[in-house]
C-alpha cells in the first residue's frame, strides 16, 4: 500500500533509512520527452536539475552529438544501441529540453542541444582534470609549496635548489616568505609553512633539521682596503677593523657567531653598527669605513666599492632546512627527496 509520499510500503526490514522495521520501494515515474517547441511539464514530485545528470550520460551525449548517429556512437562507446537510446531519452527528460532532432539520417543537435554540448565538454574536461590532479597530488606532483627563508640563505643555494624542484614538478607553485627562525618554526609546526631555510636552528619538538650545505666565510671590505693586498685574511687580521654585524634580531644569530669567532682569535669584535640583514651590512661596507663577515653565498651581491676576501681560518657555516617530523605530505616528501639528492650532489 502506498504511503503519503507515493512510495510502496514493503514488509518490515531489519534496517531502513526511514527507521527500523520500514522498507520502501520507489514507484516508477514515466516522464515523456517533451515535443519540439512544447513546454515541459513534470509531476510535482519531479523537477529537472543538473544534479540528476552524471558524467557517463554526458559522455554518451557527446558521442551521439559528434557521430550524429546512435548506432555509430554505440560502437564508439562499446555498448549496444538500445541502452544508449535510453540514456539519451533519460538525459532529455532530466534536462527538460529536447537536445536532438530525430531524422531519417540520424541525430541532429537542436539549438539548446548545441549549448548543452559546449557545457558538457567543459564538465567532462573538468572531471578528467579533477581526477588527474588528485592523482598528481597523491604523488606529490601538484600543490602549493610554502617555503620560509631568512637572511643570506636566499642568495645562492636555496634558489638553485628550488629551481630544480620546480622544473621537475611544473604543476607545483611556490610561495616564498621571509621570516626569522622562530617564526619559521611556529609556521612549520602549525602547517602554515612546509619548510624553512636558515642557519643554526635550535632543537624544536615536532620539527626536524637537515643540513644541506656547509660554506666558507669571507671578509667583506671596501675597495682600496690594505687587506686586499694579502689575497686572503685570517680572523686575527680583523682585530683593528670597525665592523658591522647582522642580523640585529632575533638573537642568538650570525652576529653572535662572528663575535664568538673573534673572541676565539683573542680579541673582542669592534661592532660599531648592527644591520637588519646581509644586504644592508654590505651596503655599509661599500659606503666605506666598515668591514663585515659573510657566508660565501652572500658574495653573489656585487655593489660598487665592495670587495671580498676568503677568511682562511674561518669555520664552515651550515645551511639547514627545517620541516615537520613524522610522516610528511606527498608534496613535502617529494621536496625532501629532491633536497637530499641536491645536497648529496653539492658536496
Amino acid at each position: 500500500m502506498p504511503d503519503a509520499g507515493g512510495r510502496e510500503r514493503l514488509p518490515p526490514a531489519a534496517c531502513s533509512p526511514a527507521g527500523p522495521g520500514v522498507q520502501y520501494r520507489m514507484r516508477r515515474c514515466s516522464i515523456p520527452v517533451p515535443a519540439a517547441g512544447a513546454p515541459a511539464r513534470y509531476p510535482k514530485r519531479y523537477r529537472p536539475g543538473v544534479q540528476a545528470v552524471d558524467i557517463r550520460q554526458l559522455e554518451c551525449f557527446i558521442a551521439v552529438a559528434e557521430e550524429g548517429h546512435v548506432g555509430r556512437a554505440a560502437l564508439r562507446l562499446h555498448m549496444t544501441q538500445p541502452p544508449l537510446t535510453r540514456r539519451i531519452n533519460r538525459l532529455e527528460r532530466e534536462v527538460g529540453v529536447r537536445l536532438f532532432r530525430r531524422t531519417p539520417a540520424g541525430m541532429e543537435l537542436t539549438e539548446p542541444g548545441a549549448v548543452f554540448l559546449d557545457r558538457a565538454y567543459r564538465i567532462v574536461r573538468l572531471s578528467e582534470d579533477a581526477v588527474e590532479r588528485t592523482r598528481l597530488a597523491e604523488a606529490g606532483q601538484v600543490g602549493q609549496l610554502v617555503v620560509g627563508y631568512f637572511g643570506s640563505t636566499i642568495f645562492e643555494a636555496v634558489p638553485r635548489l628550488l629551481r630544480g624542484f620546480l622544473q621537475a614538478h611544473p604543476e607545483i607553485t611556490l610561495t616564498l616568505e621571509r621570516a626569522p627562525k622562530d617564526v619559521q618554526a611556529d609556521a612549520v609546526r602549525d602547517g602554515r609553512m612546509h619548510a624553512g631555510f636558515s642557519r643554526s636552528y635550535r632543537d624544536e619538538p615536532g620539527l626536524k633539521v637537515r643540513c644541506i650545505q656547509r660554506e666558507p666565510l669571507f671578509a667583506a671590505v671596501p675597495a682600496g682596503h690594505p687587506l686586499l693586498a694579502q689575497g686572503e685574511v685570517r680572523v686575527a687580521d680583523l682585530r683593528d677593523e670597525r665592523m658591522v654585524l647582522f642580523p640585529a634580531a632575533p638573537r642568538p644569530s650570525f652576529a653572535d657567531e662572528v663575535s664568538q669567532l673573534c673572541k676565539q682569535a683573542g680579541f673582542a669584535v669592534r661592532a660599531v653598527r648592527e644591520a637588519e640583514d646581509a644586504v644592508t651590512a654590505l651596503a655599509y661596507v661599500a659606503a666605506g669605513g666598515l668591514c663585515t663577515v659573510v657566508p660565501r653565498s652572500a658574495t653573489t651581491i656585487a655593489l660598487p666599492g665592495l670587495r671580498y676576501l676568503p677568511l682562511a681560518d674561518g669555520p664552515l657555516l651550515e645551511l639547514s632546512c627545517l620541516h615537520r617530523a613524522g610522516e610528511p605530505s606527498p608534496m613535502l616528501r617529494a621536496f625532501l627527496r629532491h633536497l637530499d639528492s641536491w645536497s648529496a650532489a653539492a658536496r
